[in-house]
């Protein structure tokens, strides 16, 4: 990675603070984390604002807007013709797994009708007027189109469901009445649940075929209009947290214990929540094993599912680029997430421990981001994925390599939220853990001697213990560190310099605010750590009134403070990587447009830009917070007007 000097503009909501953010030693080629030393170099009050020649803004054809995705947002789960999505079937199948403020509800825990965005379109398109957005992404249901999953095309007919086709016509028809550009989503997490009891869903390669057929309909049927196209959405969190950690994500595979519904004795279990069973017989790859139905969740289904939907991301590109993008003039590519990685330091690590730390950093870096951005990009997997994961990692075909390198060339998404420190693990004795050896290369020896997290220690339901990376944000996982955003652009800058023609694309980047479930106010282990290595700043520090009150909307939740700062301080950086960096970043997606089903958190985490009342008001009226507005002003401040 080149050397930095990074300078970095903390924005807050009422007062400005300038920082200079210092590189403090050059690193080394394949470091990819920025250890930088934090300088106060003046008071909030004897900041000299920079003028409008001084600021370097991002360029007039900036793609700006919000992010959705359909199961989240739509609600009408089965109105018109739309078949079930593994999110209808196993929220309906285990409630339990999701949270919930109101259990007589029974649209509490899924997203039966979550925003009514399939009835009401033209309220979402008024929220975006208020951010000044000029493009909009959102996901497309595979199941509102094809029910069971089966994209046919008889005698030139496909076997599609209209009433889903004429929705997606009238998104797409309203975005570009209103002057947005539609960036679509093929793949949002929302498998056709037929496909999952057929074969399994995404364990098996006949997954692949079935994706790229969906999507030839989608090119097909919306491409003279849809000129960006995302395959999948972060295909990290649907096969990690979907098939083994949790139960977080459905199809609710996690092997953290086994299926309540398969002991011997259910007397006095919750059959309503934990692990899933249900599933089709499977077939990781043509001619291995087929695994028989109903069964048990397996080691290494999410290694699988995660080789099977890179496959699958590839076959549509290839799709497309025979078929259809000569003459319908769009780009298509994947979005991957994961936080960029920041080498652990403290006031005792010594200038040697911290080098290490840098290349942990990386290491950590290939793991949680490569493995999933180097084979669309490169054509394989990272070499030190491969290495110590052994013969627990699947190998791609001379063929498959072909299809998927350079599948995303044509630009590369990135939802970025939070970051980690990452260092070498040590023995109680300060001794080194040493990796794997090659005949000791598995799984579950593959990271033995790598930590990364954004907080020290992680306690009851997975909350974080203090220090954290950066303040609390509402979610046990994001903390609000700014420079997340712009040391993850270099490092996918460096990495793929050359190789990605239309720039990155940050398609997800948001947080929840501090919330009766989440917070910290107050956090004086964060301070105190950050003050020790002399970065005071990033302690970002708050107090009780941040805190959402559900009984007061008036107060944080629509003066949303928090989060107008979080937007402030990742949007500085990503201009900063822009400007500074020369990181070429055509886009951002704020996450998201309005409050809606986010996932195992139900209707209880508030993402949004927009309010919704999900409990007392059947019109799911939209009130725009003041983020939104605030979003609509930096746009015109900091991005060129044509």
């Amino acid at each position: 990675m080149k050397t930095l000097s990074v300078f970095t503009t903390l924005l807050a909501v009422t007062a400005a603070k300038k920082c200079i953010v210092k590189d403090t030693s050059a690193p080394a080629a394949d470091d990819v984390a920025l250890n930088s030393e934090v300088e106060d170099v003046a008071g909030a009050d004897d900041v000299a604002v920079p003028s409008d020649e001084e600021v370097k803004k991002l360029p007039a054809d900036f793609k700006w807007g919000a992010a959705t995705a359909a199961y989240q947002v739509e609600g009408a789960w089965n109105e018109d013709g739309r078949g079930e999505s593994v999110w209808d079937h196993f929220t309906h199948l285990y409630p339990k797994n999701v949270e919930s403020g109101d259990r007589t509800n029974p649209d509490s825990t899924n997203g039966n009708v979550a925003c009514d965005s399939y009835h009401k379109f033209d309220e979402d398109v008024k929220m975006m007027k208020i951010m000044k957005a000029n493009h909009y992404r959102f996901s497309i249901s595979w199941s509102r189109l094809f029910p069971d999953g089966e994209a046919k095309k008889v005698n030139g007919k496909w076997n599609v469901n209209e009433k889903g086709t004429q929705y997606y016509n009238m998104v797409i028809d309203t975005l570009l009445e209103n002057e947005i550009t539609p960036l679509a989503t093929l793949y949002h997490w929302d498998l056709p649940y037929a496909l999952h009891e057929k074969y399994g869903g995404w364990l098996d390669y006949r997954s692949q075929d079935d994706f790229a057929k969906y999507a030839e309909y989608c090119f097909e049927t919306f491409g003279d209009r849809v000129k960006g196209w995302i395959t999948i959405n972060e295909p990290w969190v649907n096969c990690v947290s979907g098939y083994r950690l949790g139960p977080g994500k459905a199809p609710y595979r996690c092997t953290g214990e086994a299926p309540r519904k398969l002991q011997n004795d259910t007397t006095g279990l919750d059959l309503e929540g934990g692990c899933s069973y249900e599933i089709g017989p499977s077939q990781y790859y043509k001619g291995a094993e087929v695994l028989p139905a109903n069964r048990a969740p397996q080691r290494l289904e999410d290694v699988w599912c995660s080789h099977n939907i890179l496959i699958a991301h590839a076959k549509a590109v290839n799709v497309y680029r025979k078929k259809f993008q000569k003459k319908q003039k769009g780009l298509i590519g994947i979005t991957i997430d994961g936080e960029a990685q920041i080498p652990w330091q403290d006031a005792n690590t010594t200038p040697e421990e911290l080098e290490n730390n840098k290349k942990y950093a990386n290491l950590a870096a290939e793991f949680r981001i490569g493995w999933y951005s180097d084979p669309p990009m490169v054509g394989d997997y990272p070499a030190s994925v491969k290495q110590r994961m052994g013969k627990d990692m699947p190998v791609f075909t001379p063929e498959e390599k072909k299809l998927l390198k350079g599948s995303s060339s044509d630009f590369l998404g990135w939802n970025t939220y939070t970051a980690h420190w990452a260092e070498q693990v040590k023995n109680e004795d300060g001794t080194y853990v040493q990796p794997p050896t090659d005949d000791e290369a598995s799984f579950e020896t593959s990271k033995q001697d790598m930590w990364d997290d954004n907080c020290r220690g992680r306690g009851e339901g997975w909350t974080c213990i203090p220090p954290t990376l950066g303040s609390q944000a509402g979610s046990s996982w994001n903390t609000k560190y700014g420079p997340t955003i712009r040391v993850g652009l270099n490092w996918f800058a460096d990495r793929y310099k050359g190789l990605i023609k239309n720039g990155i694309i940050i398609t997800e980047n948001g947080c929840a605010q501090p919330n009766y479930k989440v917070s910290r106010a107050n956090d004086l282990a964060t301070k105190e750590y950050f003050e020790s290595i002399g970065q005071p700043e990033y302690a970002d520090t708050y107090d009780e009134s941040i805190i959402e009150d559900e009984s007061n909307i008036e107060g944080s939740i629509i003066n949303d403070e928090y989060r107008i700062d979080w937007y402030a301080q990742y949007l500085e950086n990503l201009r900063l990587a822009y400007a500074e960096d020369g990181v070429d970043v055509r886009g951002y997606m704020a996450w998201s447009l309005v409050d809606n089903f986010e996932w195992e958190n139900g209707y209880e985490t508030r993402f949004g830009m927009t309010y919704i009342d999900f409990y007392n008001d059947d019109e799911r009226t939209r009130i725009p917070k003041k983020s939104l507005e605030f979003l609509g002003q930096w746009y015109l401040e900091n991005v060129e007007q044509a």
